[in-house]
C-alpha cells in the first residue's frame, strides 16, 4: 500500500512539474501590459490541474508531526469548515496544517479544500495561520 502511495506521489510531482513548465513557456510569450484577468484565463487550465493534483497529494501523503507553532490558532475541523462555509476564511486569508495529538502535521489545509471535499478524516483539528 505504501509503495502505491509513494508511486502516486512521484507521478503527481512529475505532472505538476510538467504543468509548471507549460505555464513558464506561456509566461515567456505573455505581454504583461495586458490585464491580470486575461493572464489568469491564459493559464487557467494548467493552474486548475495543478490545484487538483496538489489536493490529491495532500489527501494521500504520509504526515510527520512536530511541536505546535506558538503563533497559530488551533481549532476543530468542524469549526474550520463552518468558518469557511460562512465566508470567514478564503484561500487568500492564509493556510493551516492538520493537527494530531496536539502536534502539528506537515500537511497543509486551505479553505478551498472544503469546497472540493478534500478534508482528511483522520485529523480532528487545524492550526490556522492568517496572512
Amino acid at each position: 500500500m505504501k509503495k502505491n502511495i509513494d508511486d502516486r506521489i512521484k507521478i503527481i510531482d512529475l505532472e505538476i512539474k510538467s504543468l509548471q513548465k507549460i505555464i513558464k513557456k506561456k509566461d515567456e510569450k505573455w505581454d504583461y501590459s495586458r490585464p491580470f484577468n486575461e493572464y489568469s484565463n491564459h493559464i487557467e487550465k494548467e493552474s486548475k490541474a495543478i490545484s487538483k493534483l496538489d489536493r490529491e497529494k495532500r489527501m494521500i501523503m504520509p504526515y510527520e508531526l512536530s511541536e505546535l507553532s506558538e503563533y497559530g490558532d488551533v481549532m476543530s475541523i468542524e469549526d474550520f469548515i463552518d468558518t469557511v462555509k460562512s465566508g470567514g476564511f478564503i484561500d487568500y486569508d492564509g493556510f493551516g496544517y492538520y493537527v494530531k495529538d496536539d502536534k502539528e502535521t506537515n500537511i497543509v489545509i486551505i479553505p478551498s479544500d472544503v469546497k472540493h471535499n478534500s478534508i482528511r478524516k483522520e485529523f480532528n483539528e487545524v492550526i490556522w495561520f492568517n496572512r
